[in-house]
């Protein structure tokens, strides 16, 4: 049993995915005890986050698809372009 886990662990997208899930009971468990406004904002930006991750993993999953993969690696490509354009 133990060694199953340990090849689970190795593998760098099975971490995200439990620090993704993590981090949406994290959220949730915010969103339902906190009360003030601005207690209220760090549970929305923890869901920010964790929807952020959930779409870099959904396109990671769309990059092994025949017709999907090739069109997520130029968007990908087109965003960093567009993140160096601002840099300067």
């Amino acid at each position: 049993m133990w060694p199953g886990f340990k090849n689970y662990f190795r593998e760098r997208w099975n971490m995200f995915d439990i620090f993704m899930y993590l981090l949406l009971a994290i959220a949730i468990i915010l969103r339902f005890t906190l009360t003030e406004d601005k207690q209220f904002e760090a549970a929305r930006y923890v869901y920010t986050v964790d929807l952020i991750m959930f779409y870099l993993r959904i396109l990671q999953l769309y990059t092994i698809h025949k017709r999907l993969g090739p069109k997520v690696v130029v968007i990908w490509r087109m965003v960093c372009d567009i993140i160096d354009k601002n840099r300067n």
